[in-house]
């Protein structure tokens, strides 16, 4: 007999690279698959409704989770092994049709996807964000920036095709009046010893790293930025952490990665609680869940986040507490 399990809101049911052999069929409540599309890279979600089973292929088939389950809301879901599964599905034609129907159209579209990335003239070439914003950042005479991105690129690109601009960059910046005096040593070191120091203290410079972030996400580069952010939180405990969640939460919100954001920003919440960019944190959860239809809980979030909020982030909260109702 397939076994009744609730889940509260916030749970995973599992993570993708899980192997298990469980099949599991939603009876009541909410819940997001985030997976990975092969085609661009990026994080896709998708909203199981009532009555829908979910995690039938990698348990039928045998291999690792392809995708991560969230609990939105409180739910009740049956798990069955894989044998109550079979034995199930064998009593009922309608679902082995319906089943049949949904992986026919995935597989065509796995197809589409294949054909496009065999077919494709396009290039993507990860280090050209970074060219562009320390070139954005040069041409505007924010010579301190220019260079600090410049190290980095230099650093993590050692072979790439910008490296000569870089460098370009780093020493023009050497020669004006207005670069900034101590951080003269640090851009020679990050030119002579580049390759050779990866990985040394410039490299694994958060605030080199939130500068580079800051730069994409003006330019709206909000994938690439979430990368950079990312790094900052991968690095641990440091000045510029709680806006780098703030920063890599905003982005996933921007590329309509709620369900990812509020999984990292949750993550945050668990490690500083008291953090001064909680307000922020607070509104970026409130926002998802807004854009997720969840009027009440969006709500909630504002009002916490409005208790703590700073003059200058409080009339923004006002108005999407209002706009939920408030």
């Amino acid at each position: 007999m397939p076994k009744a399990v609730q889940f509260k809101p916030n749970s995973v049911i599992y993570f993708a690279g899980d192997v298990d052999d469980r099949v599991f069929l939603l009876q009541k409540g909410r819940i997001a698959l985030t997976s990975t599309d092969i085609e661009t890279g990026k994080q896709v979600t998708e909203y199981i409704r009532e009555g829908e089973f979910f995690g039938v292929k990698s348990a039928l088939g045998h291999f690792p989770r392809e995708e991560s389950v969230m609990v939105l809301n409180e739910a009740n879901v049956l798990a069955f092994s894989t044998a109550e599964f079979e034995t199930f599905v064998q009593t009922n034609t309608r679902i082995i049709m319906k089943m049949l129907k949904v992986f026919s159209n995935q597989l065509r579209h796995i197809h589409r996807q294949i054909e496009s990335l065999l077919h494709s003239e396009e290039q993507n070439n990860p280090d050209d964000g970074m060219f562009s914003v320390a070139n954005c950042f040069f041409k505007s005479q924010q010579y301190k920036a220019a260079s600090e991105v410049a190290i980095r690129y230099l650093k993590l690109y050692p072979t790439g095709k910008h490296v000569q601009e870089m460098k370009q960059i780093a020493q023009n910046t050497l020669v004006s009046e207005r670069v900034f005096g101590e951080h003269l040593a640090t851009v020679r070191a990050g030119i002579e010893d580049g390759p050779r120091r990866a990985g040394g203290p410039v490299g694994n410079d958060p605030n080199l790293a939130y500068t580079l972030a800051k730069g994409l996400a003006g330019q709206g580069k909000w994938d690439e930025a979430y990368k950079q952010y990312h790094s900052i939180i991968e690095i641990g405990d440091s000045p510029v952490l709680g806006k780098a969640y703030v920063g890599a939460g905003q982005s996933l919100f921007e590329q309509d990665e709620y369900v990812r954001c509020v999984q990292l920003l949750t993550t945050f919440i668990s490690h500083d609680p008291k953090s001064p960019q909680m307000s922020e944190v607070l509104m970026y959860m409130g926002l998802c869940y807004q854009k997720m239809d969840q009027n009440d809980k969006a709500k909630a979030f504002f009002a916490k986040a409005l208790s703590m909020a700073t003059p200058q982030i409080a009339p923004k909260l006002r108005e999407l507490y209002a706009s939920c109702g408030g």
